[in-house]
């Protein structure tokens, strides 16, 4: 079924694709009240679910957290403890992994997203920083 290509649908995915960043239903929401204060935040779940089913981004949720990401492509991803910010991981990603899991199961796996628990490099950073001082 295609869906109709709303204003407020189009204003919610350039928001995510264009914040270079990883960011809550809220954080859209925040951006929103001062560009395009009309648009509330029903509408903001329904449209980043619908931008979910369609594949143009995706969903990020783990215990505890959940994002949204402009990037569709399939890919890892880290989620840093000290922070809460999601951080794309730059390495290949390794489709022998659905295999493995797709035999292990006995299911057809079409692709999948990690999300590691950790501390972020600028985390890190601070905390080496703190320690010298």
């Amino acid at each position: 079924m295609q869906r109709r290509h709303t204003r407020q649908k189009q204003i919610i995915q350039n928001i995510i694709e264009g914040i270079g960043k990883h960011m809550t239903a809220e954080e859209v929401m925040a951006v929103l009240q001062e560009t395009e204060p009309g648009i509330g935040m029903a509408t903001v779940y329904r449209n980043l679910n619908v931008l979910c089913e369609e594949g143009i981004i995706q969903k990020i949720s783990e215990k505890g957290f959940s994002f949204y990401d402009g990037n569709p492509v399939p890919h890892d991803h880290l989620y840093c403890l000290r922070c809460g910010n999601v951080f794309d991981i730059d390495a290949p990603y390794d489709s022998r992994y659905d295999r493995k899991a797709a035999e292990a199961a006995g299911a057809r796996i079409i692709r999948h997203s990690t999300a590691f628990e950790g501390i972020c490099k600028n985390c890190l950073l601070k905390e080496e920083e703190q320690q010298w001082n």
